[in-house]
């Protein structure tokens, strides 16, 4: 059965010109604010603070703007969600950045001293150093992600961020422990490696937190071409459907660049995403169950 149905049917919400407008100027905002405002406060400091405020801005603009009013309502996992928000989002990524940032100022001291300079390009622009970032992190959560889908064992932790059968912002957050700091390893380590300083790190980290909010969100954002550049919330939803053929598509993290590349970029027109979740609708749904249930022998099979 086509569980991909019209967006007539679905009662999509009409678009309006923000729809098209306001990831790009929030992103613009915050990656200027964390420029800004890490004159004063630690880069870092400043990032995670914005990076908060982000979560809140797009659940307001989920009232206001929403892609489906339905998804709006509770389903009961709200709880489960802010849980994971909390740990995974605010907690462990906040307090492993902190962490990463002595580590990177660590390394950049020692290749300078042992080589005379880093190898990363501090002498280029920000933005163009960020990009570069957002390329090589990306090359390697795409893969990671990917193989999450193929392997048996990885999926076991993987399940976890595919069990909602709705989409928004709170939900960014819900994966296993064990997968985000699997995940934080392709984010972290090449550039503790290359040298890569404070400043571009927070940039990222905002980047991220703007980024993986809207991408989870129930806001009719649209971005046309840009869907080519970012991997954005019409691509994210495909990701997520309950169908296989469907959600085997869309890997990239922040950047869809590497879909594109290697023939996973799906977007189909003049359709909706239908339901979304597992195959198994029996899959816990509370916090510590989903913790743990990687490692109880139960069928987490992609197919049936």
């Amino acid at each position: 059965m086509n569980q991909s149905l019209s967006a007539e049917a679905l009662g999509s919400e009409p678009l309006s010109a923000w729809s098209y407008w306001v990831f790009p100027l929030t992103l613009a905002v915050g990656l200027l604010l964390t420029t800004y405002t890490a004159r004063f406060v630690n880069p870092i400091v400043a990032a995670g603070f914005i990076s908060i405020s982000s979560i809140l801005f797009v659940a307001l603009l989920e009232r206001l703007l929403p892609y489906r009013r339905d998804w709006n309502r509770s389903r009961g996992d709200l709880p489960t969600d802010l849980c994971h928000t909390l740990l995974h989002q605010i907690l462990l990524s906040r307090g492993l950045n902190i962490l990463y940032t002595l580590i990177l100022a660590g390394a950049a001291a020692w290749l300078a001293e042992r080589y005379g300079s880093s190898v990363w390009p501090h002498h280029w622009p920000l933005l163009l150093q960020l990009l570069l970032m957002l390329l090589i992190a990306e090359f390697g959560r795409y893969w990671l992600h990917r193989f999450s889908h193929r392997s048996p064992w990885l999926w076991r932790l993987h399940a976890v961020h595919h069990s909602p059968d709705r989409l928004y912002v709170f939900n960014a957050g819900r994966v296993h422990t064990l997968e985000k700091v699997l995940y934080l390893i392709p984010e972290v380590v090449p550039f503790v490696l290359l040298g890569t300083n404070v400043e571009c790190l927070a940039l990222y980290v905002t980047f991220n937190s703007i980024q993986g909010s809207f991408q989870h969100s129930n806001v009719n954002v649209r971005l046309g071409p840009l869907n080519y550049f970012f991997s954005m919330a019409e691509l994210h939803r495909w990701h997520h459907s309950k169908i296989v053929a469907e959600s085997d598509h869309n890997f990239g993290n922040n950047l869809s660049v590497w879909d594109w590349v290697f023939g996973t970029w799906y977007l189909p027109k003049g359709r909706e995403v239908g339901h979304l979740g597992l195959l198994s609708d029996d899959y816990p749904q509370t916090f510590l169950s989903q913790l743990r249930a990687p490692f109880h022998r139960r069928d987490l099979s992609k197919t049936e």
